[in-house]
């Protein structure tokens, strides 16, 4: 890897992700979504994942293709923010195999547990924290992935993350999310609301994705402050991968 490793302070911005995430996530609302994240969701999302991507080939080749549009250099230090379990970071280090170096951020514990113990192609590490506040100094990393939860975030979230994304990304690089579209076709929008359960009362993320589609991925990436900002569909406009630079 060229220049210092980036990990070597890792339990110091351990502990300053975890005092920013105290003070940052004072509601109880936001208390209860990693309570959800932390002790139900983490047990069974990584099975939830390979059955609704079925439909797409399953779970691998849909990852793969969302990430297409992204490509590696050597050396390249790279942010995951909403890592979750893993499952996006583990495609990302295949496709960046030793160019990388890798660390993952979210505020669930539980779903941090479960990245954990799965192999990556490259030095991977994680932090549990508050994705906006992630503690790194400005423009510490080449590419910084946001995947597959900005819908699930109110819009003050969803700019908090991008603008935070745009921070630690340096001038050269490349902020990437990973993210659900608005098909244009209309069954294939009602038949993917089925199929991702949008239609079940209490979904948390039904109100949120709403509101990401209706001021538009793109608009928001550029609101945020990020430039150059282009968007890769995949799968008939249900997916997008929106690509931006600092």
């Amino acid at each position: 890897m060229e220049g210092e490793p980036l990990f070597n302070n890792l339990e110091s911005l351990q502990e300053e992700c975890m005092r920013k995430t105290a003070t940052g996530f004072g509601t109880m609302n936001k208390q209860r979504y990693k309570w959800f994240y932390d002790h139900i969701h983490s047990r069974y999302y990584n099975l939830m994942m390979k059955w609704i991507l079925l439909p797409f080939g399953g779970e691998a080749k849909w990852r793969r293709k969302m990430l297409e549009p992204v490509s590696f250099r050597a050396g390249q230090r790279i942010l995951d923010m909403c890592c979750g379990t893993g499952g996006a970071t583990l495609y990302i280090s295949e496709k960046a195999k030793d160019k990388g170096e890798i660390v993952g951020v979210d505020l669930s514990s539980g779903q941090l547990s479960r990245a954990k113990k799965r192999t990556y192609f490259c030095p991977t590490h994680f932090i549990e924290g508050d994705v906006t506040r992630t503690g790194f100094d400005d423009s510490s990393f080449d590419k910084v992935f946001v995947t597959h939860a900005i819908h699930e975030m109110p819009r003050d979230l969803r700019l908090k993350t991008l603008q935070e994304a745009g921070r630690v990304v340096k001038q050269d690089g490349e902020v990437i999310v990973l993210e659900l579209d608005n098909p244009p076709n209309v069954f294939l929008r009602l038949l993917i609301g089925f199929w991702f359960f949008y239609w079940l009362p209490g979904n948390f993320e039904t109100p949120t994705r709403r509101d990401m589609l209706k001021h538009g991925l793109v608009n928001e990436a550029k609101e945020a402050g990020l430039t150059n900002v282009g968007k890769y569909s995949a799968y008939k406009g249900v997916f997008q991968t929106v690509i931006g630079a600092k």
